[in-house]
């Protein structure tokens, strides 16, 4: 639940600066007690901090470690952290449709963790699933609003230590 509330202060910031976050689950599959973000620069992650400085759910649930640039060597593993989409009850195709409950089950039997989160705009309550794809270095990152990769818009992230 503290993952929750702390991706939802941060999807809050990475809807302000579009594509310039990138979220990484470095304990993954177990749930989320770390995250690590990525940022273009510094500056950014100087905006990030500044944004979340002093909110009480993120001070009550996060705190930020002191940032490193990945090494420009970096030989080791990449990973794609992609969302999960669970496809609305109201986009299903037919009327007694399918779909949305198939995706569902896929997930939960690959056991893909997920963090339980609340819309602002609706206040609908939904689960915002993450599956983890290993990947390949390079090409440019284009994350959504969670820092995540999409199946249209595909982006490793070094493993680090």
């Amino acid at each position: 639940m503290a993952a929750a509330v702390v991706l939802r202060l941060m999807h809050g910031v990475f809807r302000q600066r579009p594509g310039q976050y990138a979220l990484a689950l470095p304990d993954y599959p177990r749930t989320f007690p770390r995250m690590r973000i990525f940022a273009g620069s510094r500056e950014g992650l100087d905006y990030l901090v500044a944004a979340t400085d002093g909110h009480p759910a993120f001070g009550a649930n996060g705190r930020f470690g002191y940032p490193k640039a990945v090494p420009g060597d970096f030989a080791g593993p990449w990973v794609s952290y992609r969302r999960y989409r669970i496809p609305a009850r109201k986009a299903e195709r037919k009327p007694d449709g399918s779909l949305r409950l198939r995706r569902i089950r896929m997930a939960d039997e690959a056991r893909l963790p997920y963090l339980p989160l609340r819309s602002e705009s609706n206040g609908n309550a939904w689960r915002l699933y993450v599956q983890a794809i290993e990947a390949s270095a390079g090409g440019p990152a284009e994350p959504d609003a969670y820092g995540l990769a999409t199946a249209s818009r595909p982006f490793g992230l070094p493993v680090l230590p």
